[in-house]
């Protein structure tokens, strides 16, 4: 898993954005203040707009701001509405299909590391990381040996999860 420069920089304007939420910020001035290319700062706009984080509007006028409450979006959502589904390996994505995942010791390390790392960034919002309101943490779940299979749905893994 790699969080891009293109979400890197997704997050610089979103920042812009949740610090003054009525105005319109034009994506020329998020680019400039942010250290974003222009060329970057149009798709990230277009990729955010897609998926109802910000409203754009057109014109002289026009600019982006927000349309979800910063405190109701977490950085989960913004990393994948920017990169797309959160995958550590191939065999753990939304279509990743991998022949020995049914029998690959592996494969419940590969979705265990996923799903925390999913934990972690759904637990703060960008209000929260934008005010320090609040650090991330993770559901007490992945401290619990005894908890594995509950979240990476191992159980029919021979010699995986012993607890099964």
């Amino acid at each position: 898993m790699d969080i891009t420069r293109k979400t890197d920089y997704a997050l610089r304007m979103l920042s812009m954005l949740a610090t003054d939420e009525a105005e319109l910020l034009s994506v020329r001035t998020a680019a400039e203040l942010g250290d974003v290319p222009y060329s970057f700062a149009r798709s990230i706009q277009h990729r955010l707009a897609q998926a109802g984080i910000i409203e754009s509007l057109r014109g002289v006028h026009g600019g982006m701001r927000l349309k979800l409450d910063p405190k109701q979006v977490s950085l989960c959502e913004i990393v994948e509405a920017v990169q797309g589904p959160i995958v550590v390996n191939e065999c753990a994505g939304p279509d990743g299909f991998c022949p020995r995942s049914g029998s690959c010791c592996y494969h419940p390390i590969w979705i265990g590391t996923q799903e925390l790392v999913k934990s972690y960034l759904n637990s703060v919002t960008l209000y929260d990381v934008v005010y320090g309101q609040k650090f991330p943490s993770v559901d007490a779940k992945f401290s619990d040996p005894d908890r594995f299979v509950e979240y990476v749905g191992c159980g029919s893994l021979p010699g995986c999860c012993p607890s099964a």
